[in-house]
């Protein structure tokens, strides 16, 4: 069964409301009755514009339930989108978690299910790679106090 391919816009849309940690179906209630008032609150992005985002997924056929409720992957997805899904769905922010070489993201520090999860999202046109580092080597990566569980991985283009 093929996955529900998002456009960055309604991908990162559902990013978004995911982060209210409200239970998927009630998340896609709101967004039905174009509701906002239990998410704005929780959500990291106050700010996006969800019924804009909500005609988007409409006018090009996005199934933006189907994502919440069985997993998605992005159609395609820049290095500013790659950044923002780091953020919302795993916490990672650019120059504190990891840094940016041109088209690339290096030393992030990822459970190995988010290293699973995050490639399920992007392996259309990314892909995550394990770093070979000295603390990698040593089996110290605690670094920004994530656990010592955390591998480090690039993100770089399949097809530079």
């Amino acid at each position: 069964m093929s996955r529900t391919q998002l456009s960055i816009p309604v991908g990162l849309l559902v990013e978004n409301v995911l982060t209210s940690g409200l239970p998927g179906e009630v998340i896609i209630e709101c967004l039905q009755r174009r509701d906002y008032v239990r998410l704005l609150p929780l959500v990291k992005e106050s700010a996006m514009d969800f019924d804009e985002r909500l005609q988007t997924a409409a006018d090009i056929g996005d199934d933006w339930e189907k994502a919440i409720r069985q997993g998605y992957e992005f159609k395609f997805l820049h290095i500013n989108g790659l950044k923002r899904l780091l953020d919302f769905r795993f916490d990672r922010k650019v120059d504190r978690d990891y840094v940016q070489d041109e088209l690339s993201l290096k030393h992030i520090q990822l459970t190995a299910e988010e290293i699973e999860l995050l490639q399920s999202l992007i392996g259309r046109q990314w892909i995550v790679q394990l770093e070979e580092t000295e603390a990698a080597e040593e089996g110290t990566t605690e670094s920004n106090g994530k656990s010592s569980s955390c591998i480090p991985v690039r993100i770089q283009l399949k097809f530079p």
